[in-house]
């Protein structure tokens, strides 16, 4: 008898279920991935995902091939949605968790491999896997290396055997694809190219040249682990809480070189952005950064030596490696003697413990907070009596009253969501980050995955969207273009477009994107522009903004710390917003925090030929006539 192992793969949301039919699913079917996996061990795929998305994955070609190789299984995390902001490293360790805890003592018998929804594997890292696996490794790591989703996936979805839906890409060559596309937070965080970094500093790598890069990562991905411990309940969340409690004892082995294990995780070329600095970063800032986050566990990652390469290993790479070792060593000379503890974490642990407490009575409420009797019991503290003062005094996101240094920002917006939503009208919202929108709105989709799917052909769709809103960063202009073009064949002809720009930096961005007016701006339908924010309403927001966001989030010190903020800038705020919503929104100013583009969709309406004709012979007769 074979033994056994379980893939684990969270997925919710459609974006995400697309990513996996798509293209994960199909790299798993690669010969040197899964199959190869069934034929050492007996294999099952578990996939914990919400109901909704069922039919659609059970549907998709690469599904139907998933189940002639291993039997799959659904667990429901239906209970846990929305996944709100703040709450996504909660609920993924949630559904990881979903994944196995059916097992019971089981789990210690078999092993348990771990996969994200977007992740792209090379062909034959299951093989080298299973063989470690058979081997007696219980604590298998194994690093993800990001890389820029708009460059990256048209290359393979091209790749994708239609028939087969396989996609069976060599680690060498997806190496290649990754060296020659990286993301933006992997060039921030490469050492020896100094331009700019991300001031969060938990990878390091050095340039060897085009086709090699060495580095090390705090933490490494956990790929597969035979638990020696039953855990049922998580004490914080993934990277930081499951592996310690598992499996105490045990030691890891590194999957260190591309050539034996390789996957990427394709990421929108935007994401990480508001992270990055110019120029470099001090060893003692990195030093602190690690010192105040990272667990044993992850220290112990960090001195691994990871290897990508698309070649063979260059000559002169020993000289890099002791570079990078010295560097290494000088930040752990610095770090703190003791590691963080993966239980009470002096940064994430209030955070976690308030994050599970309201995943519990979303659950128990069936996946709402309105009917959870703890909430109502928390009604009567402290928490909701400032809650009740805030919405009286200055209202809640997006409703808002011109003392809140947010209204300048979301007034305009918000009337004319409320307006379609009166009227019944269809909205198609577009956003990809944390939106100042989101409690008036539902269903949102993904500006990049909408510019990845094919569009339908316009003449046969009958179900268009009556308006948009589509929310970007100041970066993010650069789809606009590409992104405008999409979302009209998704619009009824005479319906409205709203694009908001929101600044989220403490620092002006001026012309910024703007200047590139023929690249930024869309050449069809009716359109205009509005800028909000002036020299003082950018400082008030940013004072504002500094004060919310300094402690956890959710936590009573972050609610006290924004509402005296609010209380305090109050009667300066009404005032500047007063006077700026007074001026000509149309006329730019350098200090905006907010631009609103409005568009309306306007397509030539072409009728029957003779019906045409007859309007064009009734014209000429009238005319004639007159004459």
């Amino acid at each position: 008898m074979k033994p056994a192992a379980r893939l684990i793969i969270p997925i919710w949301g459609s974006v995400y279920a697309e990513k996996l039919v798509s293209m994960t699913l199909p790299a798993l079917l690669a010969p040197g991935n899964l199959p190869s996996l069934a034929t050492m061990f007996d294999v099952e795929v578990m996939l914990v995902t919400e109901g909704k998305l069922i039919d659609y994955i059970r549907q998709a070609r690469s599904f139907e091939r998933l189940t002639t190789i291993c039997e799959v299984k659904f667990s429901l995390l239906d209970d846990l949605m929305p996944c709100e902001p703040g709450e996504y490293g909660v609920v993924l360790t949630a559904a990881l968790f979903r994944g196995f805890v059916d097992l019971g003592a089981k789990v210690t018998e078999t092993f348990l491999l771990f996969l994200n929804a977007d992740f792209i594997i090379a062909d034959g890292s299951y093989r080298r896997l299973a063989e470690l696996m058979r081997e007696g490794k219980r604590v298998i790591h194994a690093p993800s290396f990001r890389v820029v989703l708009e460059e990256v996936w048209p290359q393979l979805e091209a790749r994708v055997d239609a028939e087969s839906a396989v996609l069976a890409v060599k680690p060498r060559e997806m190496a290649k694809l990754a060296l020659t596309h990286k993301h933006l937070t992997v060039k921030a965080r490469t050492v020896n190219q100094r331009l700019y970094h991300q001031w969060c500093m938990d990878q390091f790598y050095w340039y060897v040249d085009e086709e090699t890069l060495v580095g090390y990562q705090w933490p490494v991905a956990l790929v597969a682990i035979k638990p020696e411990r039953m855990i049922t309940q998580p004490v914080l969340v993934w990277d930081f809480g499951y592996l310690p409690e598992a499996a105490p004892t045990l030691e890891p082995y590194f999957l260190a070189d591309s050539d034996d294990f390789f996957m990427i995780e394709p990421q929108k070329r935007v994401t990480g952005e508001e992270l990055m600095h110019p120029g470099g970063i001090s060893v003692d800032a990195i030093a602190k950064f690690l010192s105040d986050w990272t667990t044993h566990e992850q220290r112990r990652c960090g001195r691994q030596l990871l290897t990508i390469h698309a070649d063979d290993l260059p000559v002169d790479l020993d000289d890099v490696i002791a570079e990078s070792r010295r560097y290494m060593k000088e930040i752990a000379r610095r770090l703190s003697p003791e590691p963080q503890s993966h239980i009470g974490h002096a940064k994430l642990g209030r955070w976690f413990t308030e994050v599970t407490r309201r995943l519990k009575e979303r659950s128990a409420s069936g996946g709402s907070l309105a009917a959870s009797p703890l909430i109502e019991k928390e009604g009567r503290g402290l928490s909701h009596i400032l809650r009740s003062i805030h919405t009286a005094l200055f209202g809640s996101l997006p409703i808002l009253r011109p003392a809140h240094p947010l209204w300048l920002d979301t007034f305009h917006v918000t009337a004319q969501v409320t307006s379609w939503q009166r009227s019944n009208q269809r909205i198609l919202w577009l956003c990809s980050r944390d939106s100042l929108f989101s409690s008036i709105l539902k269903d949102r989709r993904d500006p990049t995955s909408l510019l990845m799917t094919k569009p339908k052909d316009q003449a046969a769709s009958v179900d268009l969207f009556d308006a948009c809103l589509c929310e970007l960063s100041p970066s993010g202009l650069t789809m606009l273009p590409a992104l405008h073009r999409r979302i009209r064949t998704l619009v009824r002809n005479g319906g409205k477009v709203l694009v908001h720009i929101n600044n989220p930096y403490l620092t002006p961005v001026g012309m910024g994107q703007f200047a590139a007016y023929e690249a930024v701006f869309p050449d069809v339908d009716k359109s205009g522009i509005r800028f909000y924010g002036t020299w003082l309403t950018a400082r008030i927001r940013n004072l504002y903004l500094r004060a919310a966001t300094f402690f956890p989030a959710e936590s009573l010190a972050r609610g006290i710390s924004a509402g005296l903020a609010l209380v305090a800038l109050a009667p300066m705020a009404w005032l500047a917003n007063k006077a700026a919503a007074g001026r000509d929104a149309s006329a730019f100013k350098p200090n905006w925090t907010s631009v609103v583009l409005e568009l309306e969709v306007v397509r030539k309406n072409v009728a029957p030929l003779h019906c045409a004709k007859s309007r064009a012979s009734g014209r000429m007769n009238e005319a004639r006539d007159r004459i």
